[in-house]
């Protein structure tokens, strides 16, 4: 039955069952009501009566003349008598047992009134007691039996009219409530698809893809069969967006859509895993495995793309994963999947099926990130100091700060794992500032002690977009009355070369706050040497990968040479870095390098320990007692 018809049948029996509950009511309130009303009558008319009686005549006699003048139609008399308990003749109407019992038990000085039934007929009572006599007169009244039709008549027309009001005013509740039921009911349902679907591609979105999963992965572990899922990245759309609009790139999303439920038809599912993603899951089998379903996805790429006049080649990347073969849940598929992807991605190839090669470290390094934040935040870490040689003084000029990691479980952390963790989670920032911070502080302390010395820190690329740099470093090197000309940061070529507009613009700030810059892993990178002119950097840092080999390697020699040569005609120092035994020194030495480190010289030691070998051995001071010579590669490796 509609819901409309069964909330019109049920106003409409609520709204008969008030009237009917009304009327019965109003019925007996109102017999109610007629039977006190015609109760009074009868006490006055006994009191009417009473005024009668002569106090100077027998009393009985009088009573038994008068009552039958009183009688009429409407009330008829009885005389009782208490002391003798019964009824005395003179009334007409003899009440035989149906009252006298009551009446006697009763005070007799007391007005007393009631209803009995004889047979179908009703009769209604006032019995009031003689003044200063042992005698009761008790007026009776004969209630018509047409009283219930009465009432009717009296109430039929507004009853039927309110009757008619309340079924009207009932069916237009009901439209109404029925209307209102409908709307929630429709809006519930739009709530709930829009909370389970993409509202651009009006696919399953990411929730509603677990949930679907889920299901059909236990239906496929009661049938024995396998799934294939897969996802499925849309390169082109963060470029479509960027360079044709948003709305274009909602063109490319249909019509990538379209085109998955074209290539797959009916055999699979669909879903919008969110932003450039999209989910497909199938059921694995002879023919739909997980190499022949990602040539058909790619190839459904192929066709040139049509938005708004422009002809656009768009790229996918597949990642796959299989059920129950990689994973047993849900979550857990979805997260091979993603990891599978991650690999295609960072590989550059089309697709890749999940390995567990791939993840095998994933959860250690959720817990190494979360271990380093706390780490960082609670200054768990440690600063070592490896000592740069001046060549040309013969003598230790300056330290490189590198942080080391010593954790609680695990022991030594390679400066590689964390570091890298930290540039991909956005903590580098955070542990930069604690490696400047300490690095400041540790120098201002040599010189307190009068060593004049040349700390370094290396700066990540990460640090070259943060515009608050260049005010933290002059911030820490006030507060610990550091000459700003005694620092120098070394940036690798790769991380200049990221953004070189953005590199050669904090470079040029931080060389008018005076702090030394210099350029680390010198020949790694794939660095112009015109833009290089460009920046007012005070040093270069040979990698150690030249240095180690240039004794057996002539093609590193020349390298070194060449590099020494370059930076000696632009104007600049060179450091280089492992130096690991005299040969390489003496090398270094004839072709004009400046400072080398390595551990021929010494190996990197905290500062207690380096403090130490300051003291028992010969430290260059600064002419300007003021000034501290602060070469900082905060290399975080």
């Amino acid at each position: 039955m509609p819901l409309r018809l069964k909330l019109i049948l049920s106003f409409i029996t609520i709204s008969l069952m008030v009237v009917s509950i009304f009327s019965v009511v109003a019925y007996i309130s109102a017999r109610e009501y007629t039977q006190h009303i015609e109760q009074v009558r009868l006490h006055k008319s006994n009191e009417h009566l009473f005024e009668m009686l002569d106090t100077s005549l027998p009393l009985l006699d009088q009573l038994q003349d008068i009552v039958p003048h009183h009688e009429n139609r409407d009330n008829v008399f009885s005389i009782i008598d208490i002391s003798q308990k019964k009824i005395l003749p003179g009334g007409g109407f003899n009440l035989g047992t149906h009252l006298l019992a009551d009446l006697l038990i009763q005070s007799s000085n007391k007005i007393q009134q009631g209803n009995f039934t004889i047979g179908e007929q009703e009769y209604l009572w006032s019995a009031d007691p003689v003044p200063d006599s042992q005698y009761i007169i008790a007026n009776t009244y004969l209630r018509d039996s047409s009283d219930i039709s009465t009432f009717f008549s009296y109430v039929g027309t507004p009853l039927s009219t309110t009757l008619f009001i309340s079924i009207w005013i009932s069916v237009w509740a009901a439209l109404l409530l029925a209307r209102l039921f409908r709307q929630i009911s429709e809006k519930n349902t739009l709530l709930e698809y829009q909370a389970s679907h993409d509202l651009l591609t009006r696919l399953p979105n990411r929730g509603a893809i677990g949930r679907s999963v889920q299901q059909e992965m236990e239906t496929a572990r009661a049938r024995n069969e396998e799934l294939v899922f897969c996802l499925v990245d849309i390169d082109a759309l963060k470029e479509v967006n960027d360079s044709l609009g948003h709305k274009s790139g909602d063109i490319l999303l249909d019509q990538v859509t379209q085109r998955l439920k074209r290539t797959l038809q009916d055999s699979g599912h669909i879903g919008r895993f969110g932003g450039n993603k999209f989910s497909v899951m199938i059921k694995r089998s002879e023919t739909d495995n997980a190499e022949s379903i990602c040539r058909k996805l790619l190839e459904s790429f192929e066709p040139i793309y049509e938005i708004n006049g422009h002809s656009l080649y768009v790229h996918a990347t597949l990642g796959i994963a299989i059920f129950p073969e990689h994973a047993n849940s849900a979550q857990e598929l979805i997260q091979k999947t993603e990891t599978a992807l991650h690999t295609a991605k960072k590989l550059v190839i089309d697709s890749s099926v999940y390995d567990v090669s791939q993840d095998n470290n994933s959860a250690e390094r959720l817990r190494l990130t979360h271990d380093l934040r706390n780490a960082i935040h609670n200054e768990e870490l440690q600063l070592y100091y490896q000592p740069q040689f001046d060549v040309r003084r013969n003598e230790i000029g300056s330290v490189e700060a590198l942080a080391r990691w010593i954790h609680p479980q695990q022991g030594f952390i390679p400066p590689d794992t964390f570091i890298e963790i930290a540039e991909h989670t956005g903590l580098i920032q955070s542990l930069t500032d604690w490696v400047l911070r300490t690095a400041i502080k540790q120098c201002a302390e040599w010189r307190d002690m009068g060593k004049y010395l040349t700390v370094s820190v290396n700066l990540s690329a990460r640090n070259l977009h943060d515009e608050t740099l260049s005010s933290q470093i002059s911030n820490l090197l006030h507060y610990w009355d550091v000459s700003p000309g005694k620092l120098c940061l070394e940036i690798t070529e790769t991380a200049m070369m990221t953004n070189p507009a953005h590199a050669k613009k904090l470079l040029k700030e931080l060389d008018d706050l005076g702090v030394r810059l210099s350029i680390d892993d010198f020949g790694t990178g794939y660095s112009s040497l015109g833009y290089l002119k460009q920046l007012p950097v005070d040093e270069l840092k040979i990698d150690k990968s030249f240095v180690l080999n240039m004794a057996k390697d002539e093609s590193d020699a020349s390298i070194v040479r060449a590099t020494v040569s370059l930076a000696h005609d632009l104007g600049l120092e060179v450091v280089a870095e492992g130096v690991e035994d005299q040969v390489s020194q003496d090398e270094l030495s004839r072709l004009g390098c400046e400072y080398i480190q390595g551990y021929h010289i010494a190996r990197p030691m905290p500062h207690d320990e380096l403090t130490a070998m300051l003291i028992s051995t010969k430290v260059k001071n600064n002419t300007q007692a003021d000034e501290i010579l602060v070469g900082v590669q905060a290399n975080h490796l």
